[in-house]
């Protein structure tokens, strides 16, 4: 077994144990990597019974799997090796299940001078305009300045909600609450909008300062930091990826002051008036799930755009 085929085992494997939607990109990303590292076809045949597992764990994308392993046989081998940043990438590391580990990176590229490249990786498209919007965080209300007694009164909301649900799912799906998960509801539009006009409200009567710093916060760009080093956007059907180096934020401490406003459970993220990203306030779990009220202040899904937020360097491999 060659030693490409020793580190592909080893970057691959994470992936026969967990199944996720998103496995599917980060292994288009990675096998595709080492194969321009000079993983042979011989090498991916030897990767046979690793690839089944890793299927079997992940039937929702084994199609997905199946056209990004095409691609990759298809793809020549390249001489020269692979290059990132002027420099030869000699290994990789798997820290998709590791938070702590790459920020939100997923496969880290490891150079030849020792510097360790983090790379995002996700299911998206680059729009015509150069928009990339990307989930960053799933934060809970406190982190837009919602205080304690917020989210007593939106737990609150959640409750009340709940008699509303219950009859409107029992009506449209019948009585098994098992048919209501992930089905569409008013009544949970409906709690989680009044909570989003609060929060927007809180997060709007913070001194200008400190909307800057929560924000920063939330697209991890904190103390002039990034997410990760660079970002991968795997397009839905695994048949390309655009690769790019996340160069700064473009958000300093003394950017102009951002704002919020609320439509309906989104949160819109501004500066100046040019909208930078958005938050779903929701349910964790629909608005009641065996027994209970489910949460309404936490796992929301913080989302910015990647072109207005960073400085980003397309480049390719």
């Amino acid at each position: 077994m060659s030693s490409l085929s020793l580190l592909a085992q080893t970057v691959l494997s994470p992936y026969a144990e967990n199944g996720n939607t998103g496995n599917c990109y980060e292994i288009f990303f990675a096998l595709d990597v080492l194969r321009s590292m000079g993983l042979t076809d011989a090498d991916l045949d030897g990767l046979a019974g690793l690839l089944n597992r890793i299927k079997a764990a992940n039937l929702r994308t084994v199609d997905k799997i199946d056209v990004a392993l095409t691609l990759v046989r298809g793809r020549p081998v390249q001489a020269g090796g692979c290059v990132v940043a002027g420099q030869t990438v000699v290994g990789l590391r798997n820290v998709t299940q590791d938070d702590n580990d790459g920020g939100t990176g997923d496969i880290v590229l490891c150079l030849a001078s020792g510097r360790e490249l983090a790379v995002s990786i996700f299911a998206g498209k680059v729009k015509r305009d150069g928009a990339i919007e990307k989930c960053l965080s799933n934060p809970t209300c406190s982190r837009y300045g919602c205080t304690d007694a917020d989210a007593t009164a939106f737990k609150g909301i959640a409750a009340a909600a709940v008699p509303e649900y219950k009859k409107e799912m029992t009506l449209k799906y019948g009585a098994d609450e098992e048919a209501w998960n992930r089905k569409p509801s008013a009544a949970a539009v409906k709690a989680c909008s009044v909570v989003a006009a609060a929060t927007a409200a809180r997060f709007n009567a913070l001194p200008a300062h400190e909307r800057v710093a929560r924000f920063q916060d939330l697209t991890r760009c904190s103390n002039g930091g990034k997410p990760a080093d660079m970002l991968c956007v795997v397009n839905p059907n695994c048949k390309k990826y655009a690769l790019f180096n996340i160069v700064k934020s473009n958000i300093g401490a003394t950017a102009s002051a951002v704002s919020v406003r609320a439509d309906q459970f989104w949160l819109y993220m501004t500066i100046d008036g040019q909208e930078v990203g958005k938050t779903q306030v929701k349910f964790n779990n629909g608005v009641y799930h065996k027994g209970k009220t489910s949460s309404i202040i936490s796992s929301w899904n913080a989302s910015c755009y990647m072109n207005k937020v960073f400085t980003l360097e397309s480049i390719v491999i």
